[in-house]
């Protein structure tokens, strides 16, 4: 159990990051999307032709980790306002908001220089976003229970 919130959401999110990315990966390994959420993050800070190098993989791993750990932040928040009841429906609306502004909005108004527009990668990185809010979710309300939305500390 974690006692911080910035720890314990932060913790979450990046463990739920690598979570969303596994599916993310498997249909790219197969050939059924072209990019990986590493290459994304990779190319909002490095030239979309480095983004597959070792040092551009390197960077796109610590800058979608961080991210990650910045939402699961967001997510621990949502929940001590909410409440834990239906934190599972919780993380799924907090995975679609992510996907909505992240892929719709963000991605499309030049945080990424990769913008990948086939509905294939659009869908399965809805999914995967779900999954990370599930995981987020999950994982707060096992590591930081009793001190979401008003239940007094145990300890």
């Amino acid at each position: 159990m974690l006692r911080d919130s910035i720890l314990a959401g932060a913790t979450a999110g990046m463990a739920a990051t690598l979570i969303k990315n596994i599916p993310n990966l498997i249909l790219w390994k197969t050939g059924i999307v072209e990019y990986i959420y590493f290459h994304l993050a990779a190319s909002a800070l490095i030239s979309p032709n480095e983004v597959g190098s070792p040092i551009g993989l390197l960077v796109g791993v610590v800058v979608d980790i961080i991210t990650g750990g910045t939402l699961g932040i967001l997510i621990i928040y949502f929940l001590k306002i909410t409440g834990k009841d239906y934190w599972w429906f919780k993380g799924l609306i907090v995975g679609n908001l992510i996907w909505l502004w992240g892929l719709g909005v963000a991605i499309n108004f030049g945080v990424a220089r990769i913008v990948p527009l086939d509905p294939v990668f659009r869908l399965t990185s809805l999914i995967e976003h779900q999954i990370f809010g599930l995981a987020g979710s999950f994982l707060i309300i096992q590591w930081y229970p009793g001190r979401l939305a008003g239940i007094p500390n145990k300890e």
